[in-house]
């Protein structure tokens, strides 16, 4: 049977929440009984997950089965790992902090290129 866009959604998934754990294939792997490949090929959709395989693997990455059909089925949607690695470093902030680190990057994310040359020539 052919891998599907759901199958690759399904990888990109474990992929993902794995990484938000800071967990290797190989940490995760040992989580579930299997070889660190097997967590390869699901992740980058060379096999098919079993129902009770995702079972285990969401015990493993504490969440729902849910968890990994939530949204719609997007080709190429993919949580890069520096995305990844900064919404785990993030969420280990202390409250206080993230609040001010959000308010920086809003403030940045809305500041055009024009107005930040703007600001810099009136500084």
């Amino acid at each position: 049977m052919p891998i599907t866009p759901l199958d690759l959604q399904i990888g990109r998934r474990i992929r993902e929440r794995r990484w938000l754990l800071g967990l290797s294939q190989e940490k995760l792997a040992n989580r579930v009984g299997l070889k660190f490949q097997q967590i390869q090929k699901y992740e980058t959709g060379g096999a098919k997950v079993s129902a009770g395989r995702l079972s285990a693997l969401a015990k493993a990455l504490d969440v729902p089965i849910a968890y990994f059909y939530d949204g719609e089925v997007v080709e190429g949607e993919v949580l890069s790992r520096d995305a990844a690695d900064m919404a785990r470093l993030f969420m280990e902030l202390p409250d206080l902090q993230r609040e001010r680190l959000l308010d920086l990057v809003r403030a940045m994310s809305t500041a055009t290129p024009e107005r930040a040359a703007g600001a810099s020539i009136a500084a």
